[in-house]
């Protein structure tokens, strides 16, 4: 059981070493992942389920860019955070997280709104 403290270490290490497992670790079995990002905003992309969501994460943590988490706010039964990006070209990619917690302290839910300079 993970609690939003320890939650919120997690997600801080995992992004700024860029290995996912101990994120990965946090997320529910049947947890849904909702995506809207700059091009698409009316359509989100969601994702179901734990393996689903574990192929984006991992694609964008094998990604050659640094990832800063900053803005952290730990409610109750819920974590946000933005994640700053930065690829070796100086392009930035800025995400902004919700995260739904059970009482287990495993993530239920993330919404994320993505943009990146074009």
């Amino acid at each position: 059981m993970a609690t939003h403290a320890a939650a919120v270490d997690i997600i801080n290490r995992a992004h700024h070493r860029r290995e996912p497992n101990e994120l990965l670790d946090l997320l529910a079995d049947d947890a849904e992942y909702v995506r809207y990002d700059m091009n698409n905003l009316g359509s989100p992309t969601t994702m179901s389920g734990k393996d689903e969501i574990a192929v984006m994460i991992e694609d964008v943590f094998t990604r050659d860019m640094t990832h800063e988490v900053r803005e952290v706010v730990v409610g109750e039964g819920r974590i946000s955070y933005m994640v700053l990006c930065e690829y070796p070209d100086g392009k930035r990619v800025v995400g902004s997280y919700v995260c739904d917690l059970d009482d287990a302290g495993q993530i239920t839910r993330i919404v994320e709104h993505v943009s990146w300079d074009e």
